[in-house]
């Protein structure tokens, strides 16, 4: 199984320099923020008064949207023909998820479908995983049309994206159902493998459907979180504008980890909530900053739990100490000031 070691690996010496440079400058942003401007720096300092246990209960909604996704990639990869568990499978996934804080362009995308697809096996192994991930695009449609409904029904979000929503589903949902009966003749036809699965058996989608849901829920959880901790009003209909907002601003990330992407994401769909430029940049700030850290930490931890036998006891090890300065951190900062 793929861990950090070997993504960094495949990261190369200018993929490792970038990162090193970008830790470095945001070390440096997060010590002396007012070098970024007045207003930054204000809303850098408004971070001082944020409540820990929303930020806590954030980063368990942000955990949550790690391995909901990761469970939509082996149902997906089921569908294929190939088998896999569920610590395997999100070793896989956060393999990916660290190569994404680094490096634009998704490249953790490319490397998750190459890394899933050795779950796969057999021939044309890398169409296949590449067509259960466009599986996994059509369900995340499917959640953030529900989202956008929900959002209209409140009056925070225009219906018109629901009908390019839509559009792909039935696409999706037209493919599944006119290849059900057919076989892949070459190895391009293999892309449609989850989809020909899905015409069969209409119901494996639903497991996929369930993960990203449950994926989608542990996301506006967290979101609803990160604005609560900084005492936004309504933070869950502002975590309802924010969620599909940074599905749109993250289809094709431009910088390392979407850092400023993000957070001008978030404070943009807070301040059309009727938020202050200063306190929406906060919530931009928070909120990148703890799903940043939970992405690091899964990245890390979860290849060693999905280690080999011979790496158990140092899986075990690592757990326990990761579950003892978690204990600590958040007695520190819940538990012991509310005493």
């Amino acid at each position: 199984m793929e861990g950090p070691l070997e993504a960094a690996r495949r990261l190369g010496k200018p993929g490792l320099l970038a990162g090193a440079t970008l830790t470095a400058a945001l070390v440096a942003a997060a010590a002396t923020p007012q070098l970024l401007g007045g207003r930054i720096g204000e809303a850098v300092e408004r971070l001082g008064g944020a409540s820990p246990a929303w930020l806590w209960l954030a980063a368990l909604g942000f955990l949550c949207s790690l391995t909901g996704a990761a469970g939509s990639w082996q149902a997906a990869v089921r569908l294929c023909g190939g088998r896999l568990g569920a610590l395997d499978a999100n070793a896989r996934y956060a393999a990916g998820s660290l190569v994404n804080t680094f490096v634009p362009g998704r490249v953790g995308d490319a490397l998750r479908i190459a890394l899933y697809s050795r779950a796969v096996g057999g021939d044309a192994r890398m169409w296949k995983a590449g067509g259960a991930f466009a599986a996994i695009g059509i369900a995340r449609a499917v959640a953030l049309a529900a989202l956008v409904v929900g959002g209209a029904s409140a009056g925070a979000l225009p219906l018109w994206p629901l009908a390019i929503l839509a559009g792909f589903v039935a696409i999706g949902a037209a493919v599944a159902w006119r290849t059900r009966n057919r076989r892949a003749r070459t190895g391009f036809a293999h892309l449609l493998d989850a989809f020909r699965e899905l015409g069969r058996k209409p119901r494996a989608g639903a497991r996929i459907l369930g993960w990203i849901l449950f994926a989608t829920i542990g996301r506006l959880g967290a979101t609803a979180a990160v604005a609560a901790s900084l005492g936004v009003h309504a933070p869950l209909a502002a975590a309802v504008i924010i969620v599909p907002a940074l599905d749109v601003a993250t289809l094709l990330p431009l910088t390392p980890g979407n850092v400023g992407v993000t957070s001008g994401a978030v404070a943009i769909a807070l301040q059309a909530h009727g938020i202050g430029h200063t306190d929406a940049l906060s919530v931009g700030i928070a909120f990148h900053a703890v799903e940043t850290a939970v992405s690091l930490l899964y990245g890390i931890v979860a290849p060693l739990a999905a280690g080999t036998t011979r790496n158990r006891r140092l899986a075990l090890a690592a757990a326990s100490t990761a579950c003892f300065a978690l204990a600590v951190a958040v007695g520190a900062t819940v538990i012991a000031p509310a005493l």
